[in-house]
């Protein structure tokens, strides 16, 4: 339902969300590490804003 609401509006200007299948890149940070966002992060879908065609 959110990714209808933002493809809206990013449609008005000739853009869209779209999914992509980006391999994961590694944690550099320790911060992340520390604070277990590496996890959260390998396990959501990744967008990428792209013109439309």
């Amino acid at each position: 339902m959110l990714l209808k609401i933002l493809n809206f509006f990013a449609g008005l200007f000739g853009y869209e969300w779209v999914k992509t299948e980006r391999p994961y890149r590694e944690v550099e940070d320790d911060i992340e590490i520390d604070e277990d966002w590496h996890d959260i992060t390998e396990s959501t879908p990744h967008y990428q804003l792209v013109k439309k065609k």
